[in-house]
């Protein structure tokens, strides 16, 4: 279920278009694996980058197999980081470094409400910026949503059984 889920909000975040390009906003998508603690043993990608971070679940059972919980999901947005944002900058040059600030809002308008079969509607809940990390901004967006799992419910089907014949008329014949 958690792969289903992962895909539908990748399939959802790579819809969102860059006006100035015409191209897909983000270029890479993955599971965080602490991917910019590690950049040098990492595969290079390519930035606006999304991974993925399932914070542990607690679970909850509503009977027949079925269970919910509450799910978090941490999104780290990476972008490229070039520090010339200091007011003495020049304008021009101060306003496009400071863009990786717009791109949560862009995220949010995506994913804010956004549905699956088996979650109602994300809701951020929490931004952090981290910026310990010499060429990269780590934009981390909480979101929260309820998610059901029901992939160990027994399914049980109706057979339709023939009469009994012999017991019908034994029991029409008691009745008389």
């Amino acid at each position: 279920m958690l792969a289903q889920l992962y895909l539908a909000y990748e399939q959802k975040l790579k819809s969102i278009i860059d006006p100035k390009t015409g191209e897909p906003f983000f270029k890479h998508f993955d599971l965080w694996n602490q991917n910019v603690e590690f950049i040098e043993q990492e595969t290079p990608f390519e930035t606006p980058a999304v991974f993925f971070e399932f914070v542990p679940i607690q679970w909850r059972t509503m009977g027949q197999q079925v269970q919910d919980a509450d799910l978090t999901i941490k999104l780290h947005i990476v972008t490229q980081w070039y520090g010339q944002t200091a007011e003495y900058t020049p304008e021009q040059i101060r306003v496009q470094m400071l863009e990786y600030l717009n791109i949560p809002g862009i995220v949010v308008r995506a994913l804010q409400g956004f549905c699956t079969p088996f979650t109602n509607g994300l809701m951020r809940t929490q931004s952090t910026t981290n910026h310990n990390h010499e060429r990269y901004v780590d934009s981390v967006e909480e979101y929260v949503c309820r998610v059901e799992d029901s992939s160990a419910e027994h399914k049980y089907t109706m057979k339709k059984l023939a009469p009994d014949v012999t017991a019908e008329l034994a029991i029409k014949k008691a009745l008389k």
